[in-house]
């Protein structure tokens, strides 16, 4: 499976409901699902739902071979504590996704530690997903050198102190 989440904001996240759908059109035999939350237009092609409980996330977050999510600090981290990597696509205000860019200095963190990979276009997003082993293999081969997550953001958050 194939986990798209957008989060809880109440902006509109159009990008990752069109790279949700490139993939399931792209992957019609994998199941390709989003959590849409307010978002004013629905998939055409991928599994969706509004809303999910915490448990529901997690469980999803697990047993996803892929997760693309936007660069909320709760989704990024989940997915960094439960060993996923994920495709990330932070929210900014020039789409109206949010009300400024703060999300991309997480998203950049996470990029460098190796818990993430950056997009920014849906089918930027797509070749992501269709490469995702590739992608990995990369991150991974970098990723020697680079100090555990915990000592990291730690570290970060005393630099803004």
């Amino acid at each position: 499976m194939i986990f798209f989440t957008v989060g809880t904001e109440q902006f509109d996240f159009q990008r990752m409901i069109e790279a949700a759908d490139l993939v399931a059109d792209a992957l019609p035999s994998e199941e390709v699902f989003i959590q849409i939350a307010d978002n004013t237009q629905t998939p055409k092609s991928a599994q969706w739902e509004r809303w999910l409980s915490y448990q529901d996330f997690v469980q999803r977050v697990q047993d996803a071979r892929i997760v693309v999510t936007h660069a909320g600090a709760g989704s990024l981290l989940s997915c960094a504590w439960l060993g996923k990597v994920a495709i990330t696509v932070p929210r900014l205000h020039k789409f109206g996704e949010h009300v400024d860019n703060h999300q991309t200095e997480l998203a950049d963190k996470m990029s460098y530690l190796g818990h993430a990979v950056i997009g920014e276009t849906p089918e930027e997003l797509c070749e992501l997903v269709l490469n995702y082993d590739d992608v990995l293999q990369k991150i991974q081969e970098g990723k020697t050198s680079k100090p555990t997550l915990g000592k990291a953001l730690k570290e970060w958050l005393e630099e803004g102190s």
